[in-house]
């Protein structure tokens, strides 16, 4: 549908540039730039718009934008500039004069402009003078005086930097009570969106005088009660307010979502009849409302939302078992393409869902036993036995568990760097075991074995019934290797260990945390985290090893809206060369990325 502008809207586009410019007689804060040294805490907005900066420069990229009477936290200062967030999340810089510090007036009865755009004036009067400013659609404003003129009812209105002002009456409304119910009518959001068709496009805008395309979803459902985060991509995938929905069951008003498949970077509203209300750069770059089947649209399309508080929604479905089975072929095919023997388990925590393949499948266990260690020092923690700040006394000669007879682990090595400086000292325990699995330091863990020797970490495992799991000695035990005595697993002990590090009871809450924490810091990303988009939101928590000839990662994966699964991705068998453990890596990002999509799924 070609771009047009509302009637409202097109009558002052002359006034477009009066924001842009703040000429003299624009609504101007009584203090000057010295307001920069101003104390952290709440500020009001006194300009109509201020655009809100990446970094404190003139010419940085414009992240969001704060309007007239909108109340935000200010902290420090820079140049001319302070550091501000605002209601929708987004934190930036913007310019020190733009804001008062303090909050609105609370003695004036609080107004909010329901126009698109408003005129202020000096007099109740349209003719006298020239606007003193111009405001846009939610801006607020201290309600004074009520009277009526030669036929137009007028407001006398406070302005945040404490001048009088006149508005017309039929511009303004009540501001929104705190409490109140949002307003749950997509018949609503639209047709408001509606007024707006025309405007033209600005990156980082949420008024009529331009909205980028989040700014425009933002801002109608925020004069609807509903605050959602401010950009596509936490939208799409941060929004705790949406759920998915089938492209099948699209309603107007649902949020369609559009990128690649590494980005979210636009959304818009689903307007029925095929088309999208949009604000978008296609064609006359403005708000519309434009074909699905347009370029920019259908191959792009992505992911659709709903809000959760409609009638009807969807609540997260999480791994059903149709899911499940179809997750399970495309694990299949992937793993046919990965060329190697692959063990594989996913379990979603909420629901019990379950895909496996080849989980008994035993496998050198490598770095992922690592975990094991770590839930055992807990468990003692836990116990008493063992405190966070005990004194570990660092070496790199340790015996074998064939014969007592000692080997050496060099702290020498990229993953020893941090631990070497307390070689022939102590360190904390809470140091070392993070060293352990953080960067997988060999020299950290047998220390930690010294503490906790594998005998009373596998008797752990098997009471967290992750039996699949073998901690049998310390790690480059050549001899003890020689003789048969490896670290085993297969992905449901490893499954089970993984989802005990954050659920059994057996270890305290405050542990489960702490293991969450260190094996979220895991400084080797490379196969679980890099398949799911970084926008996404997720937290992965997870142990990775490899040998010659395995290639492992085990994680918990926290979505955003704090529900939680496990994968376990064991793989063997590639050819142990680094053109298999390449394509290996490259499959289980795959395999991520298919169960991260399943999960997220409607």
């Amino acid at each position: 549908m070609t771009a047009r502008f509302a009637p409202r809207l097109s009558a002052v586009l002359p006034l477009l540039v009066l924001l842009a410019a703040r000429p003299a007689g624009a609504v101007v804060p009584a203090a000057g730039p010295e307001a920069t040294a101003a104390a952290s805490g709440p500020a009001v907005v006194v300009v109509p718009v201020a655009n809100v900066l990446l970094r404190p420069e003139a010419l940085a990229p414009v992240e969001d934008q704060a309007i007239l009477g909108e109340t935000l936290e200010a902290t420090r200062a820079e140049g001319r500039y302070r550091y501000v967030r605002l209601r929708s999340g987004t934190r930036g810089w913007i310019e020190a004069e733009a804001i008062r510090p303090g909050l609105p007036d609370p003695s004036a009865e609080a107004l909010e402009v329901t126009s698109g755009l408003a005129h202020l004036y000096r007099e109740p009067d349209f003719t006298s003078s020239a606007p003193l400013a111009t405001v846009p659609l939610g801006a607020r404003l201290g309600g004074l005086a009520a009277l009526e003129k030669d036929g137009t009812r007028w407001r006398e209105v406070l302005l945040p930097d404490g001048r009088n002002a006149f508005a017309s009456a039929e511009d303004l409304a009540p501001a929104r009570a705190g409490g109140a119910p949002p307003v749950l009518d997509p018949t609503s959001w639209l047709a408001m969106a509606r007024r707006f068709l025309g405007a033209p496009y600005t990156w980082g805008g949420t008024t009529p005088l331009g909205f980028d395309c989040s700014g425009l979803v933002f801002r109608v459902l925020e004069r609807h009660g509903i605050l959602l985060m401010r950009n596509s991509s936490e939208m799409c995938f941060r929004e705790p307010q949406l759920v998915p929905v089938p492209v099948e069951e699209l309603a107007p008003g649902d949020l369609v979502f559009f990128g690649t498949e590494e980005k979210i970077d636009h959304v818009g509203f689903w307007a029925g009849n095929d088309e999208v209300l949009q604000a978008t750069t296609a064609g006359v770059p403005s708000t519309q409302e434009t074909p699905w089947a347009s370029p920019r649209l259908a191959p792009r399309f992505r992911y659709a939302r709903r809000l959760a508080a409609l009638p009807g929604a969807p609540p997260p479905s999480g791994l059903t078992p149709a899911k499940a089975e179809a997750l399970g072929r495309t694990l299949d095919a992937l793993a046919a393409e990965g060329r190697a023997t692959f063990g594989i388990v996913v379990k979603d925590l909420q629901t019990g869902g379950t895909a496996a393949r080849n989980a008994t499948t035993v496998m050198h266990a490598a770095s992922t036993m690592k975990t094991a260690v770590l839930l055992e020092a807990l468990r003692r923690v836990d116990a008493g036995s063992l405190s966070l700040a005990t004194g570990v006394p660092v070496v790199d000669c340790f015996p074998s568990a064939v014969d007592g007879s000692p080997f050496r682990v060099p702290l020498d090595g990229e993953n020893e760097t941090r631990l070497a400086p307390f070689l022939g000292n102590a360190a904390r325990l809470d140091f070392v075991a993070r060293e352990m699995i953080v960067r997988s330091s060999n020299a950290a863990t047998n220390l930690m074995l010294g503490l906790c020797p594998p005998r009373d970490v596998q008797a752990f495992v098997d009471l967290l019934g992750a039996g699949g799991v073998k901690v049998r000695r310390m790690v480059e035990d050549e001899k003890a290797y020689q003789a048969g005595l490896s670290n085993e697993t297969d992905a449901a002990g490893m499954a089970a260990l993984m989802e005990a590090a954050v659920r059994s009871p057996r270890l305290s809450a405050d542990s489960r945390r702490l293991a969450f924490e260190i094996l979220a810091a895991q400084e080797f990303n490379e196969q679980i985290p890099a398949g799911i988009p970084k926008q996404a939101g997720v937290a992965v928590a997870h142990k990775t090893g490899n040998i010659s000839k395995v290639q492992h990662d085990a994680a918990v994966v926290r979505l955003p809206d704090g529900r939680e699964y496990v994968l376990v991705l064991l793989a063997t068998d590639f050819g142990a060369n680094e053109e298999g453990r390449k394509r290996v890596i490259e499959t289980t990002r795959k395999m991520s990325r298919a169960v991260w999509e399943a999960m997220i799924a409607p």
